[in-house]
């Protein structure tokens, strides 16, 4: 096997090489070339079940333990069904596909196979285990992204589909990282000193495709203005690419919520990055065409006559003509 690692310590921590040696080498094999899908899932599957079976040894508490197990059940089983993985194996893709399985479980185990001591290795699995089934789906992902930036203006409908299918992936992304938020505190603290030095912003994938989603609104060659103003059929593709926007900065800030509830808020992530620092990244990327064109927009449509000026604890106030009809019983107008 020949796998070569890079310099970048977090993607070797993830096994991106491994990752990508095993995409390279299954889709040499037809049965899975013509159906890649599997191969991710394939991936996500092995680190998957050595997650489920090692977490009695993270917890000692049954609902915790409960909870573990019932998030990552539907975590995989919506990532099943996102990635269309037919259940019926042998007549959706022959015989051969067990074969296959079994043939390429000595790649797959690559990707658990890790180096720490005994002591840590509990929570090794389940930390590392989630961030790399997060940088499986960012292998899609960004294959995907190729496809929406290739068919944008050209089919629209299958941009739309194609984005749809990979908000339903960044949800799971950030149900994953909700995952990790319930992790011991001292156990956690003390396994830091374990991955100290790199972070997962670290990701080449991570950045690659946070930056081409919060771009995408640029390949537009449409007026968004006016599709927005006038309502035009188009509106849809651009509610769309909102939508997508907001998913990937949703998971930075359910990262930043995430690093500060499990380290501290004053504290600093294992890249000695400040932690309130990557409330900075999340502001970045909602500097889009689309959000400042609402913004021109929502001047324009300023509507006072849709106001009401009252006064409750006697101090005067503004307020909207549905929120003074729910309560006008206890208002008073000022005039």
């Amino acid at each position: 096997m020949n796998i070569e690692q890079t310099n970048n310590l977090y993607e070797n921590w993830i096994k991106k090489p491994e990752m990508i040696y095993i995409l390279k080498e299954l889709n040499r094999i037809p049965l899975f070339n013509r159906n890649k899908n599997i191969i991710y899932i394939a991936m996500i599957e092995v680190i998957y079940n050595n997650i489920n079976k090692n977490l009695h040894l993270l917890t000692t508490d049954n609902q915790q333990l409960k909870f573990y197990k019932n998030m990552l059940n539907k975590i995989y089983i919506n990532l099943y069904q996102i990635y269309d993985i037919k259940d019926y194996k042998i007549y959706n893709y022959g015989i051969n596909y067990y074969y296959y399985i079994y043939k390429i479980n000595n790649y797959l185990n690559l990707l658990i196979d890790y180096n720490i001591d005994e002591e840590y290795l509990p929570i090794e699995i389940f930390f590392r285990g989630i961030h790399q089934i997060i940088e499986i789906n960012l292998l899609n992902l960004i294959e995907k992204q190729e496809e929406i930036e290739t068919m944008i203006n050209i089919n629209n409908d299958i941009v739309k589909k194609i984005i749809y299918n990979n908000i339903s992936i960044w949800n799971e992304l950030i149900e994953l990282l909700n995952l990790l938020s319930s992790l011991d505190e001292l156990q956690y603290q003390k396994y830091r000193n374990f991955i100290y030095g790199t972070s997962g912003g670290e990701s080449i994938n991570l950045r690659k495709i946070q930056k081409k989603i919060q771009c995408l609104d640029t390949f537009i060659q449409l007026d968004i203005y006016d599709i927005i103003k006038n309502k035009k059929d188009d509106k849809y593709l651009i509610s769309l690419i909102k939508l997508y926007q907001y998913y990937t900065t949703q998971f930075w800030l359910t990262h930043f919520n995430l690093a500060s509830s499990t380290n501290g808020i004053k504290n600093k992530g294992t890249k000695e990055t400040p932690i309130s620092k990557l409330i900075d990244k999340c502001i970045n990327m909602m500097d889009t065409r689309i959000n400042n064109t609402i913004y021109v927009i929502s001047q324009e449509v300023n509507d006072d006559t849709s106001k009401k000026k009252i006064k409750i604890n006697n101090k005067e106030r503004i307020i909207g003509l549905s929120i003074y009809n729910s309560s006008k019983s206890i208002l008073k107008l000022v005039e």
